[in-house]
């Protein structure tokens, strides 16, 4: 697994980082983490942080349908694909200014605290 250094290179990273989770039967921790301790970064009350708020949301969603250990290669996949929106709704809201320097550091270290390590 590696570190990220920027959201877009969490990204491009996404699924082979998850997918080291997946073969350790970790994928849902790792996600349900993820989501829990960065949700509270983007309140509801600012609206330029729905997008990446959103997308933890269907994270949120998606793990809590995933099995705790075993789970299917198509929930990998789904799980991958929801990481790379978000990482790259990150970054781009964050270019566009719509989301703060550390709100865009907080997402990026938890995704390397929780899936990239």
């Amino acid at each position: 697994m590696a570190i990220a250094l920027t959201l877009a290179q969490a990204a491009g990273q996404a699924f082979d980082n998850l997918q080291i989770r997946w073969l350790t039967d970790g994928l849902q921790f790792a996600l349900t983490q993820f989501w829990k301790s960065t949700i509270d970064t983007f309140p509801d009350g600012d609206v330029n942080s729905h997008p990446v708020s959103n997308w933890l949301t269907v994270m949120a969603s998606l793990a809590d349908q995933m099995p705790a250990v075993a789970v299917p290669i198509d929930q990998l996949t789904a799980a991958a694909e929801v990481v790379y929106r978000l990482c790259w709704m990150g970054d781009f809201l964050q270019s566009n200014g719509n989301i703060s320097t550390a709100q865009a550091s907080i997402l990026l270290a938890r995704y390397n605290f929780f899936i990239g390590f």
